[in-house]
């Protein structure tokens, strides 16, 4: 609770050496007292200015201040009302508040590559990995991060993929393999992909009629 006031309190000691040091630059190029008083006034003015905004808007009480304050009443209104900004700094929030959960970035990925932006998704993506090191969802994110920027799977996405597929059961990976190796061109490595995916399924699974089918050689 202490550190807010410290933070505002070397500010103010920088604003008077900075004042000071002006002062003195001022008298070595040979001004008179009065335009030292002068350019004294205007550095104190701006400190007490600075120093009231800070009071008024900082909330040096608070941890976070006014961004606490307005983080908490973005909470209350309804998800659905979020701008993707709005969404960024909620699931921010919540990253921070619990460092072990891998979930709100994971959500900030998702956010991040539906506003097309791949390159923060994947930073973004990479972050829950290192918290969770076996979580599919973000390799598979930070394999979709990187088609997206590159336009089409690339070696590494696709070894992003392959890990995937490993740590878990999930028909995800495979799928995506299956798209990958479509792109490619390489039928044959597409229909073991689809068969993969498709061993994987549910029964009730949307996706398993197609998966069958292009597992086959079929059309969907």
């Amino acid at each position: 609770m202490l550190t807010p006031y410290i933070v505002m309190i070397v500010g103010v000691l920088l604003a008077a050496g900075a004042a000071f040091w002006t002062l003195r630059a001022v008298r070595r190029a040979g001004a008179n007292a009065g335009t030292g008083r002068f350019v004294l006034l205007v550095c104190a003015c701006a400190s007490v200015v600075a120093l009231g905004v800070y009071l008024i808007n900082g909330r040096p009480e608070l941890a976070g201040g006014a961004y606490a304050e307005r983080i908490a009443a973005l909470k209350l209104r309804p998800r659905e009302t979020y701008t993707m900004d709005e969404w960024l700094a909620v699931l921010h929030d919540e990253a921070r508040a619990d460092p072990a959960d891998a979930w709100p970035l994971l959500a900030s990925g998702e956010v991040l590559l539906r506003g097309n932006r791949p390159e923060e998704a994947a930073r973004a993506f990479d972050s829950a990995l290192r918290r969770d090191p076996r979580s599919v969802d973000a390799l598979l994110g930070i394999a979709r991060s990187i088609a997206m920027k590159e336009g089409h799977f690339t070696p590494e996405s696709l070894a992003f993929l392959e890990q995937a597929s490993t740590v878990s059961d999930d028909p995800a990976p495979w799928l995506y393999r299956a798209m990958a190796a479509m792109e490619a061109g390489d039928d044959a490595a597409a229909r073991q992909m689809w068969g993969e995916a498709y061993a994987r399924m549910s029964s009730d699974d949307p996706r398993r009629e197609m998966a069958r089918r292009f597992s086959t050689g079929q059309q969907p």
